[in-house]
């Protein structure tokens, strides 16, 4: 069997990473495929004290950090009285944002896998809602205060059944959760009637009509701002950049945007193509802008785009669109 591929593997090692680990199968897995591709972790993990085996469970998370030499980030959370779902989710959720303030992880990273994708989007569509609802996303930037970070899921496009092919093959351990059978959880109703049985047959066009959906609804968010875009850094950059460069009305080349593909990693870059459109990361967000030389900005007005923490090729360009506001009309 050949192992799952995980995303954003690149993002991961080059960041501080925390797994969201449960000792449950997925969390299990994505714990050793990390392991399996060289990327460095520690371990946060919540005892919600509901089930007599979470005592096994926390053991079983601390025992692997002490075998791997990383960190086991424990929290006993308070008894949830009532609305358990969302109340744990509101807990767990909390204690990984503290964590990434205080060890300064870059990388939150979650075991979501396609079937709980599959799950979250007949969950939303009956209950009725937009197209933005109804995705889980599969990378999130957060900003806390002066603080940013990644809300990385890698597995979104494995499924449960791979996984747990994986965990047997590989003759790894892991817990079941008995929770997961109580159909009483509106998502165990959907799991148990819909969720597997429809991926069981029909995986590879569920996979292949999120990734439309997914291009369709970054489509949707490409807003014209008045000549330029702007927009946040994303798994999908690429396919962004070139909707943008046509909405401007060029064309990359493949060559072009090859050289694209090399610089999405970066933290920050500077390209210019065709002398024409300038392309410019900053602070997680992309601009793509006309490209402007010898527009004249004086000390003070540098400062100011310096301090909004702007490009330094856009900053002629946002200069001279502001400086046509001014004009009399």
């Amino acid at each position: 069997m050949e192992k799952p591929k995980l995303e954003f593997l690149e993002i991961l090692r080059g960041g501080k990473n925390l797994l969201a680990f449960s000792s449950g199968a997925d969390s299990t897995a994505l714990y050793f495929l990390l392991k399996s591709y060289g990327i460095n972790f520690d371990i946060a993990i919540v005892d919600y004290g509901t089930r007599c085996q979470s005592i096994l469970e926390i053991q079983r998370a601390k025992t692997l950090c002490f075998w791997d030499n990383k960190q086991c980030h424990i929290l006993k959370s308070p008894k949830i009285e009532k609305n358990f779902e969302h109340n744990a989710r509101i807990i767990r959720y909390e204690f990984f944002q503290s964590l990434a303030l205080k060890e300064t992880y870059t990388n939150i990273v979650l075991a979501h896998q396609l079937d709980d994708k599959f799950e979250w989007f007949l969950m939303q569509f009956c209950k009725g809602t937009n197209i933005n609802a109804m995705l889980i996303q599969p990378h999130i930037t957060q900003r806390i205060k002066d603080y940013e970070y990644n809300i990385l899921r890698p597995m979104l496009g494995i499924s449960k059944q791979e996984i747990l092919n994986y965990l047997r093959e590989q003759k790894i351990f892991y817990f079941e959760d008995f929770s997961n059978s109580n159909t009483h959880f509106k998502r165990n109703y959907f799991r148990y009637h819909f969720t597997h049985k429809i991926l069981e047959e029909f995986k590879k066009g569920i996979a292949f009509s999120f990734k439309l959906l997914e291009e369709s609804k970054l489509t949707l968010a490409l807003d014209d701002l008045g000549g330029y875009y702007c927009f946040t850094s994303t798994p999908k950059d690429l396919y962004a950049i070139d909707l943008a460069y046509k909405k401007l009305g060029y064309i990359l080349s493949k060559k072009q945007k090859f050289q694209i593909q090399k610089y999405l990693n970066q933290q920050e870059y500077s390209l210019v193509f065709g002398d024409k459109i300038a392309l410019e990361k900053r602070n997680n967000k992309i601009y793509i802008f006309p490209y402007l030389l010898n527009v004249r900005i004086n000390k003070q007005e540098r400062e100011i785009y310096r301090k909004m923490n702007l490009p330094k090729k856009f900053r002629q360009f946002y200069h001279y669109q502001q400086s046509l506001k001014k004009l009399p009309t």
